[in-house]
């Protein structure tokens, strides 16, 4: 998103200002700062990133556009997922999903995947596991958000990088309030997949990511509503 021309915090103007509040506030309601029903003033948003209004309210029409936060007419409130809602973005989720793993172990069977890549999957899956058995629901949930970001970007894809990044977003401001109540991380989730991926089997790694998705969607289903 940024040119060669240094940094969006770096460079002058009100274009790149607007960059910095939407990047900021984004990454504010993804890390859970903000809890879905939570109302956003400009003056407040003013006063927790120091920028002018101009910047804070163009930010703020994006992150409506992606979805996170809804206009009510004095301000905005941080957006949350309806159960129907939660449903096709996970539906949604699992299907691109699916398309990433398999194009990335169709990188590795071609030869696309350096051994640092394929390391770094490694670290990241490992991460998942560390996080879960050490009973800390919210830095598990963080970690695994890496690892699919990660698979999404190994597939070589941008246009699916981007919408899984968006689809993971809109969990992220929805779920992280009552990540604690998360019971279907375990810590294995992810072995299948990276087993595939790791041996170049691009159907295996489809099969395997669709799967982990089906899952994640039948503990929904029985209740579970924190992703």
């Amino acid at each position: 998103m940024l040119s060669s021309g240094g940094s969006a915090e770096e460079r002058p103007g009100i274009h790149n200002q607007a960059e910095v509040a939407y990047r900021r506030l984004r990454e504010r309601l993804v890390d859970g700062h903000y809890r879905p029903g939570d109302r956003l003033t400009e003056l407040g948003l003013c006063k927790d990133l120091e920028m002018s209004r101009t910047p804070v309210r163009e930010a703020l029409r994006r992150l409506q556009s992606d979805g996170l936060v809804s206009s009510t007419g004095r301000g905005v409130v941080v957006s949350s997922l309806t159960p129907q809602e939660m449903l096709h973005a996970m539906q949604l989720q699992g299907a691109l999903d699916a398309l990433a793993a398999k194009l990335a172990a169709t990188a590795q069977r071609d030869g696309r995947l350096s051994p640092a890549q394929l390391t770094e999957l490694k670290s990241a899956a490992h991460a998942v596991e560390e996080r879960a058995e050490a009973g800390d629901p919210t830095g598990a949930w963080h970690a695994n958000l890496a690892f699919h970001m990660l698979l999404a970007r190994l597939a070589g894809n941008p246009l699916l990088t981007d919408a899984l990044d968006r689809i993971w977003a809109r969990f992220a401001v929805g779920s992280l309030a009552n990540i604690n109540r998360r019971t279907d991380l375990t810590p294995r989730d992810h072995d299948a997949i990276l087993g595939a991926i790791l041996d170049g089997d691009p159907e295996r790694a489809e099969a395997a990511a669709a799967e982990h998705v089906h899952q994640a969607v039948v503990m929904y289903g029985h209740g579970d509503r924190a992703m």
